[in-house]
């Protein structure tokens, strides 16, 4: 009887962390809300978007800045960020408990969080600054007001990011696995199927191209909406296009796990609870990137390409490429789940056929060079150089190079690199020989991408041995101009001689045509001043502080582009 108790508490021993190990790795009654208003998602953990996954989740604060955001632990400031770009303001809190919390897109930090980044801004006379902080330097209690909730960096409307990472790796977690207090019972929802032919011997309804099934019903009663049985032979992969929304407040969070399987076979499981940064721009990889260029919609292959590194997929076979070469009907079946365990199941079938006799099958693709993914590769021709690093590609590419006449404005040929449907994982070394730059211009040329309107987007570069070097991450149409045009400023409140007296802070609008902001400073009186500039509205401003006197100040402000093109605006004010 004691050998039996003994071997019932080792079973329990081995099974029981098993059972309960994300509750015991994700501790549920450590933390605090950020917030103190009920948590409403704008996005998800995880959601897989263009060129990158959702780090962590986003906070509604009911579309307006200024909500108090608070420690959710004990533990101290470790890292701040400020950018013009990203998370904009961001704030790092390093908990004992080993992990560290991230809060972005803040309006303000607050008190002595607030006074330090200012001196150090200040010490380095630069608004942009990432800072390591030492542990003893800003500690924090749980519950203490850190910062005010805003509209900084990248973000496209007032909220909250929120993240929860492993202080010792820097993974990110879903933050919904922490206890956090946010319900939800709602199961996923699953809008669409795509079903692919893999390469030039596979059909699908005996084409080459991709067929939609758009899915109605939600939980266990998910169904597609025709009832044609989809013919399949050969190589198949196959995709998905699901949403997860809680309760009936309109949050949205991410999908936590697919599971697919052909006739009781599962072929792929991918389950996101937590990635690093690095893997994050394999979301490209992910999705059906063409759609997602063409049309926004974002379905996620079952499928994991050869050169495809993430760490979140489980049990797959043959990483999810699914050979039919028979005549019988399939049955597939999706099961789709959100992180409380809400599920979604979808079953259809398919009908496999034999090879059809050649020319039945339109050849699908234009022949061209081969790019093989894995390992770096080297394209040049008349005019143009471009190596692309061993991880550039997700899988093997037939790359379409071709080139056409100057645009107006562009110093050379349009060089034709593939087209933007196809995704860049790293960045790539392009080169393009100048034609015809007066000698006077060579140090403004800018090799830049074209659009459909004719329209350029500059990217910095450098000359080498009479090419245009720069580095691209994107395929596209590209050629070389010159950026001749100094950065535009715009004063909004601000005019000479203005008596600024009832005003908190000066604000000015700038931009530039071509080459990109490359730098600015402002200065009262002689003296640096710190200016806080917001990307996405190219607005700049400096709120009033110790550097404006009483009386008559001299303002100055230049502004630079990448190509040392340069505007001086200068003023004095009253106050």
């Amino acid at each position: 009887m004691k050998n039996l108790i003994l071997f019932s508490v080792l079973i329990l021993g081995i099974i029981l962390p098993g059972q309960s190990q994300t509750q015991s790795r994700y501790p549920k009654n450590y933390f605090r809300s950020p917030i103190d208003f009920p948590i409403i998602l704008a996005g998800g953990f995880g959601d897989v978007r263009q060129n990158h996954f959702h780090s962590g989740i986003d906070i509604r604060t009911g579309g307006e800045e200024g909500k108090p955001v608070y420690a959710i632990a004990d533990g101290y400031i470790s890292r701040i960020n400020i950018s013009s770009t990203g998370f904009g303001k961001a704030l790092y809190i390093t908990h004992p408990n080993g992990f560290t919390s991230v809060y972005g897109h803040l309006k303000k930090l607050n008190g002595a969080i607030g006074t330090w980044i200012r001196e150090q801004q200040y010490k380095k006379e630069s608004f942009e600054i990432d800072i390591p902080v030492d542990p003893g330097v800003l500690k924090v209690k749980k519950g203490d007001v850190i910062a005010y909730s805003g509209n900084t960096g990248l973000s496209e409307g007032p909220h909250l990011h929120f993240e929860i990472r492993d202080a010792a790796t820097q993974e990110i977690i879903d933050p919904l696995l922490f206890g956090l207090p946010f319900k939800d019972i709602v199961p996923p929802k699953i809008y669409n199927v795509r079903i692919y032919p893999f390469d030039e011997n596979s059909m699908v309804n005996f084409s080459g191209n991709p067929v939609t099934l758009a899915v109605n019903g939600s939980g266990n009663d998910c169904k597609v909406s025709t009832k044609d049985t989809v013919k399949v032979s050969g190589n198949i992969i196959f995709g998905i296009q699901a949403l997860d929304f809680s309760n009936d407040t309109g949050s949205r969070d991410g999908i936590t796990s697919i599971e697919f399987f052909v006739d009781t076979v599962c072929y792929f499981t991918q389950k996101i609870e937590r990635f690093a940064f690095a893997e994050t721009r394999y979301a490209n990889s992910v999705l059906d990137y063409p759609q997602v260029v063409k049309n926004g919609q974002r379905i996620m292959r079952s499928y994991i390409a050869p050169n495809n590194k993430l760490s979140m997929y489980r049990k797959n076979k043959n990483n999810g490429l699914v050979n039919f070469m028979d005549t019988k009907a399939h049955k597939v079946l999706y099961i789709v789940k959100d992180v409380f365990g809400n599920t979604s199941r979808l079953t259809f079938w398919v009908k496999s056929h034999l090879p059809a006799p050649r020319g039945i099958r339109e050849n699908r693709t234009q022949k061209g060079t081969l790019l093989a993914c894995g390992k770096s590769n080297h394209f040049s021709a008349e005019g143009i150089i471009f190596d692309l690093p061993a991880d550039a590609l997700y899988e093997d590419l037939d790359f379409i190079y071709s080139t056409s006449a100057a645009v107006h404005g562009s110093y050379s040929s349009v060089h034709h690199l593939q087209n933007e449907t196809v995704p860049l994982h790293s960045a790539c070394t392009l080169s393009i020989k100048t034609d015809g730059i007066p000698k006077a211009l060579i140090s403004k040329a800018v090799i830049v991408k074209v659009d459909g309107n004719g329209h350029f987007s500059g990217e910095s570069s450098k000359l080498e041995s009479n090419f245009i070097k720069t580095r691209v991450r994107e395929f596209g149409n590209y050629t070389v101009a010159v950026d001749t045009i100094s950065p535009m400023i715009r004063p909004v409140n601000v005019g000479q001689n203005k008596n600024v007296g009832k005003q908190q802070n000066l604000s000015f609008k700038i931009s530039d045509n071509l080459s990109g902001i490359q730098s600015y400073r402002g200065t009262l009186n002689g003296k640096w001043i710190l200016m806080d500039f917001d990307a996405k509205s190219n607005l700049l401003v400096y709120t009033f502080d110790d550097r404006i006197r009483p009386g008559k100040n001299s303002f100055q402000l230049v502004v630079r582009d990448a190509v040392g093109n340069e505007t001086v605006y200068q003023a004095t004010l009253t106050r």
